[in-house]
């Protein structure tokens, strides 16, 4: 990249997918950021991710495309399904996204991306540094729990959804949420061959599960079930007991995928959402990613808006002199499209977890007989939609 100017000092608060991900778009038109990550250390954490088709364009665009597709499982089909197993509707990834983007859905373990993530990227990730507080000044200021303060150029907040950056620029939010609790968890079973490229979601009374495989014999599941923000992290027996017989009934492999769980596989939140922000930036510090406009899972495409984030934001820092006027561009291009998506994903949200035998039958009668066209047009809508810059570095993604 060919500058005149001085190089920008930024700082990524956050090393999760959103900041890795910035990092490396930034990295790649010659600017050194370095992420601030609160954890000590990487562990192999969480669950899974289902990567949409416009995930996989900037991961491409990244060229890290194919070693994401390599480590996880690439999905020939997803179905929306009753709680009896009847589908309702169908997405052919094969037939539809691949022929018209290049790429289909990914299912893939969180920590798997995280290390694809990590080995890309030359940059110093500091972990182990809790941010407290962001001073939005002329000159930002970052403050860290251990006494720290930077004062980088740029800070970029991609420090999810109970952001701390978010609260130099638009403070006291509070995140809505409905009144049921999210269940995740990564499952050793020995798949059927029918299901070992196929992800699906069940729309049940108050109960929506689903999941996908990332492996042959490891399956990405989640459910969500009514209730309140457990205590602890993870599942109690109780509430797994519970599950288990919540789930019975429905569509294999999801009773073999639960009765495959003890409590503490299962990863337990709330279900969050991020209200509409007046602004996403103050001076020269900016959201990202959950931080800007953190959603409810329903639409699959919270990571995948993350990874948007990034690369429109490196681009837009890339292209102006004034980090002020590339925020601007940034907020400009990204915020439309980000919130109509979060709120698709908060009406999906209402939807998939009514508690309704009536409400919830006429749902999934809606679903059975709306057009095909219809609902590929919906999904056709979140992937497409967003400008994908040219990496400077040579792309190495060959798409399916």
């Amino acid at each position: 990249m060919s500058h005149t100017r001085e190089p920008l000092d930024i700082a990524v608060v956050g090393g999760g997918i959103c900041g890795l991900t910035t990092a490396i778009a930034l990295e790649q038109r010659g600017f050194e950021p370095t992420v601030y990550e609160a954890a000590s250390d990487y562990r192999p954490v969480g669950a899974g991710i289902l990567l949409q088709a416009n995930a996989l364009l900037v991961f491409d665009r990244l060229g890290v495309a194919d070693r994401v597709r390599a480590a996880g499982r690439p999905l020939e089909d997803v179905q929306l399904r009753s709680p009896g197993g009847r589908v309702l509707s169908r997405f052919d990834l094969n037939g539809v996204e691949r022929s018209e983007f290049g790429y289909g859905a990914v299912a893939i373990y969180r920590a798997d991306l995280q290390r694809i993530l990590l080995d890309e990227l030359d940059t110093t990730v500091e972990t182990g540094m809790a941010c407290e507080a962001v001073d939005a000044a002329e000159t930002p200021t970052v403050r860290f729990d251990d006494g720290t303060r930077v004062r980088p150029d740029v800070v970029v907040g991609a420090d999810g959804i109970r952001s701390t950056v978010r609260d130099a620029i638009a403070p006291d939010v509070e995140l809505r949420t409905l009144d049921s609790v999210a269940y995740r968890a990564i499952a050793e079973i020995d798949l059927p061959a029918g299901h070992r490229a196929l992800g699906f979601e069940v729309w049940g009374d108050g109960t929506y599960a689903g999941g996908a495989p990332i492996g042959d014999d490891r399956f990405y599941w989640f459910a969500t079930a009514a209730g309140r923000q457990a205590e602890t992290a993870t599942a109690t027996p109780e509430r797994l007991s519970a599950l288990r017989d919540r789930l019975a009934d429905y569509p294999e492999p999801i009773p073999t995928v639960v009765d495959s769980l003890e409590p503490a596989d299962v990863v337990v939140t709330a279900l969050e959402d991020v209200p509409p922000l007046e602004r996403w930036s103050q001076g020269s510090v900016v959201l990202a990613g959950d931080a800007a406009h953190g959603m409810y899972p329903f639409a699959g495409q919270g990571a995948a808006q993350a990874i948007e984030d990034a690369l429109a934001l490196a681009h837009s820092i890339a292209g102006r002199e004034e980090p002020s006027a590339a925020i601007d561009a940034y907020v400009a291009e990204r915020k439309p499209r980000a919130e109509r998506i979060r709120s698709e994903s908060h009406r999906l949200g209402t939807l998939g977890t009514m508690r309704s035998t009536v409400g919830c039958r006429v749902r999934n009668l809606a679903f059975n007989y709306c057009p095909d066209a219809v609902l590929r047009r919906a999904r056709r809508n979140r992937i497409a939609g967003t400008s994908l810059p040219e990496s400077p570095v040579a792309r190495r993604g060959t798409g399916d």
